[in-house]
């Protein structure tokens, strides 16, 4: 893994980050617009968990107006495009357009469109990297939750838990972080929608053990999920 995407999982400067984003952005931006556009997305979205303290909010809803910004700059430089999006871009595009409110440009329908193309339409979804299906299903799961559809919701959690031992299997230097994501999301819901606390806990703590070792930004953002449902 290269320094920059270092400084992203761990607690690199925010400043560095984004001047490195940017700096990514123009060398790519003639070559591959989309995929550009859907790199400096995810940078500002990566940073938004560092401002969840009560003060630091306005620097939390700027990145995530900037990653939506820079979500709509794909969409848009994609008619003029002959690819598609790769299954880690579909990922990128999805959790971005789901987790930020429609105020600042969310966009759930279209999320769920593009996550149920590339989950069960596409032609190349069996050869997705066990993590990236993991956390389409997650994301789905959530969209549906939220309207509703409480048993599809179900399933896609369950179908992403079920998962876990081919994400630990697999052979990637973002291995672990990933597994962490997967591990966190499933843990939280299970923790609300269900009485299979135990269940809930084990995942819990193997996220958070593992983000200890990883990530700081991930650890401190499970522990900060926790205190908001005053686990302990």
């Amino acid at each position: 893994m290269d320094t920059y995407s270092e400084k992203i999982w761990g607690r690199g400067s925010a400043w560095q980050i984004m001047a490195e984003a940017r700096k990514r952005f123009r060398a790519g931006v003639n070559q591959d617009p989309p995929g550009a556009y859907i790199a400096l997305a995810s940078a500002h979205y990566s940073l938004i968990k560092r401002y969840m303290d009560w003060w630091l909010r306005p620097l939390a809803l700027w990145h995530m107006w900037q990653a939506v910004w820079n979500v709509n700059g794909a969409f848009t430089t994609f008619r003029d495009v002959s690819a598609s999006f790769s299954a880690d871009e579909v990922d990128v595009i999805t959790t971005i357009l789901a987790k930020t409110p429609s105020w600042l440009g969310g966009d759930r329908v279209c999320a769920i469109s593009l996550l149920n193309s590339a989950l069960y339409l596409d032609p190349n979804r069996d050869t997705m990297k066990p993590h990236t299906r993991a956390l389409m299903l997650v994301t789905l799961g959530g969209i549906e939750w939220q309207v509703g559809c409480q048993e599809d919701a179900w399933k896609h959690y369950a179908e992403a838990r079920a998962l876990v031992p081919a994400i630990e299997a697999e052979d990637l230097p973002d291995r672990d972080r990933q597994l962490v994501r997967v591990l966190s999301a499933v843990g939280f819901f299970y923790y609300d929608h269900s009485s299979q606390r135990d269940l809930a806990w084990e995942l819990l703590t193997q996220a958070l053990d593992l983000s200890t070792l990883v990530s700081k930004d991930q650890a401190k953002k499970i522990i900060a999920e926790c205190d908001k449902r005053w686990m302990k």
